[in-house]
């Protein structure tokens, strides 16, 4: 039987695993007992009893090749298998008497196979590039580099970067600034659909400018006794000639209707057909808009009502879709309907819910039902590449392990992290870690772990 060769291959393979699966998986470079393998699943090791090793050419004092078989499925994740011969040396050859050859042979092969492991380990260390021709100097003093981060100044020699509590502090910024973006976008997405903006609808409000007087008029209304805005499909119309509007037709409650008076009408109270907040008529002027939603069964809403000069009225309501003061002392109230295309200041907290992820081997978010999410995870996971990605859109996921923990997390294509290194969970039993997002394109999500959040 030929001796063991070692030839010039990598001491490791690295195996991705897309389905839950036990293997095998094959490797190519040799080695001299089983015990000489060790395998890693998403950085975290196997034991030596959770596997098996079959040879796949076997010769004198050893193997060349194998593969290996798991005992539990492992998925969705990276797998690498090594070699780790031990760096000692058991046998003595003897001052005198015969030379044993084979011996030799075998030791000589253990030396090539642990320069070959030290080899694979260089490759992955931090280090220069083979083709750089300039060194590198020594790392900054213990007492220099105590608790600070490891830099490279402008001649890319390694000095001391800020400490722990600097990049805490930063990072503590960074996690307020993505917060304050997701409720400034929450915000936004809220009011293009609340009610106080149904003056433009949400599809108008979405390919409209947010002031009402930008809008181009879809329909116009002349004088009429009764005036049916239902049966227009338009959202917003211009209402001209002097008339009262006593009914409006039937339509499914939660539609909205714009209407801007180009003279001086009346609306006036009608219990069955029109709501009208704080009076029962509103006399209009030429360049008024109000904004009108539908209850159903033929039942309509003055929602919100704009004069053209800004001045008080005791016929105008004072509050956004609800009852008010009609007296003539009363300043109108501005109406507060936010912009998409504006820059907004609000005087109140903006806020979103918080969407609850579905636990499985697979976690494909929709970044259109919510800006935060949360996630309890009872098993290794790969957070996938999120559907219905928007740029500019932030916000936070609370990630949390069961009560077991040791759960690891992979990132799909589109995540992307400091370095080009995905983070690490922690990994104690319900430990806590906020993965915050902020989505710069339709395919890359810049992000950053706080890890075991207490």
């Amino acid at each position: 039987m030929p001796h063991v060769t070692i030839p010039d291959v990598a001491t490791e393979n690295i195996f991705t695993v897309t389905t839950s699966t036990t293997g095998p998986f094959t490797f190519s470079f040799s080695y001299f007992t089983s015990s000489d393998i060790r395998v890693a699943f998403n950085g975290v090791e196997i034991a030596s009893g959770a596997f098996t090793v079959t040879p796949t050419v076997t010769a004198d004092y050893g193997y060349e090749g194998g593969s290996l078989t798991l005992t539990a499925a492992v998925a969705s994740g990276s797998l690498r298998v090594w070699r780790d011969v031990p760096s000692s040396r058991t046998t003595d050859f003897p001052t005198a008497g015969p030379f044993n050859v084979t011996t030799l042979n075998t030791w000589l092969d253990k030396m090539f196979a642990i320069l070959q492991q030290v080899e694979t380990s260089m490759s992955r260390t931090l280090r220069m590039s083979d083709t750089e021709g300039s060194t590198l100097s020594s790392l900054p003093l213990k007492a220099d580099r105590l608790s600070k981060a490891l830099m490279f100044d402008a001649s890319g020699n390694p000095t001391a970067g800020p400490t722990a509590s600097e990049i805490s502090s930063a990072q503590t910024y960074a996690t307020n600034a993505s917060a304050s973006a997701s409720a400034a976008s929450t915000s936004a997405s809220a009011a293009a659909t609340s009610a106080t903006a149904a003056a433009t609808s949400a599809s108008s409000a979405a390919t409209s400018a947010s002031s009402i007087s930008s809008l181009t008029a879809a329909s116009s209304i002349a004088s009429a006794s009764t005036i049916d805005i239902g049966a227009v499909a338009a959202e917003y119309l211009t209402v001209s000639g002097t008339t009262t509007i006593n009914a409006l037709g039937t339509v499914a409650a939660g539609l909205h209707r714009v209407l801007k008076f180009d003279d001086i009408l009346t609306l006036t109270h009608n219990a069955t057909s029109l709501i009208l907040p704080g009076g029962a008529s509103i006399t209009t002027a030429a360049g008024d808009v109000a904004g009108f939603r539908s209850l159903g069964t033929g039942n309509w809403r003055c929602e919100w009502y704009s004069r053209a000069n800004g001045a008080p009225n005791a016929t105008v309501p004072v509050a956004n879709g609800g009852t008010g003061s009609t007296t003539a002392s009363t300043a109108r109230t501005a109406l507060a309907v936010a912009g998409l295309a504006d820059a907004n200041s609000f005087t109140a907290a903006q806020r979103g819910s918080i969407s609850a992820l579905t636990d499985g081997a697979t976690i494909t978010p929709n970044f259109a039902l919510a800006n935060n999410f949360s996630l309890t995870i009872g098993g290794n996971r790969t957070l996938a590449n999120p559907t219905n990605l928007t740029a500019g859109q932030s916000g936070a996921i609370v990630i949390t392990q069961d009560s077991t923990g040791s759960r690891t997390l992979a990132y799909g294509s589109n995540w992307k992290f400091a370095g080009g290194t995905a983070p690490t969970l922690t990994t104690t039993a319900s430990a806590v870690d906020v993965l915050v997002y902020y989505v710069e394109s339709a395919s890359r999500i810049t992000a950053s772990l706080i890890n075991d959040v207490k």
